[in-house]
């Protein structure tokens, strides 16, 4: 009887030591115009990336309109369907036990003039297309993502293309080529050029494995907490490699 007694004293102690307080919690995000706003909570300490339920987030839309999250399998989602949307600045509150963090999310304006000369290229061939956009109010930084939309991607003679080699950082120009060394796989591919949030476009070229690393170095524009919450507007062109 008395063995099993210290075995649940050492239990408690061990479970106690597992629960994150509040200053061993940090939240991130990348808010996506026209998409549903979600946030994650994990905790600073320990090995594993674990999500952190129980916490109470709040979206204030610029009109006072607000939304609550509710948290679905690792990650907190908006209940409403009202989306963010180009140019606005809202506010995610965190209610915590013994006060209130905060983050203003600027969302940055829409990609405009959006022009694609060929959208069907010929593995086979030296066609190139050419994309091309323009941002309104200023001088903004890009990132590209290139996605193969197969089920089954059957590779091309050269995979694995450039792509990633060429794009896989922040951009100011507000164009790009590509050609059929670009790509990994035969089909249909999905290209998504995302305008950044000047201040926090390093956040945007993050591993999820590494998530932990980057929330304890920052960024950080959590008033009041840890974490960062970014905002980014995007255009997605499907193309076609035969």
């Amino acid at each position: 009887m008395r063995k099993w007694y210290y075995v649940l004293l050492l239990f408690v102690a061990c479970a106690k030591e597992n629960i994150a307080t509040e200053e061993d919690i940090a939240i991130f995000g990348i808010w996506e115009t026209n998409t549903t706003p979600s946030i994650r909570a994990v905790a600073l300490k320990g090995d594993n990336f674990t999500p952190i339920p129980g916490q109470e987030f709040e979206v204030v839309f610029p009109d006072g309109e607000t939304s609550l999250f509710e948290f679905i399998n690792t990650e907190y989602v908006s209940v409403s369907q009202r989306t963010p949307q180009p140019g606005e600045a809202l506010t995610l509150n965190w209610y915590r036990d013994e006060d209130t963090a905060s983050v203003l999310v600027i969302m940055p304006p829409a990609i405009e003039n959006l022009s694609v000369t060929n959208d069907t290229l010929q593995s086979t061939g030296q066609e190139e297309c050419d994309i091309a956009w323009s941002a309104p109010g200023g001088s903004y930084e890009f990132a590209a993502k290139l996605e193969c939309l197969e089920l089954i991607p059957q590779p091309l003679p050269w995979s694995p293309g450039t792509f990633m080699q060429l794009y896989n950082g922040p951009q100011i120009a507000t164009q790009l080529t590509l050609q059929p060394s670009n790509f990994s796989c035969f089909g249909s591919h999905e290209l998504t050029i995302s305008m950044l949030n000047d201040q926090l476009r390093d956040a945007f070229f993050f591993s999820l494995s590494d998530i932990r690393g980057l929330l304890k170095q920052g960024p950080d524009n959590v008033s009041g907490g840890k974490g960062f919450v970014s905002g980014i507007s995007t255009k997605r062109i499907r193309i076609e490699i035969e």
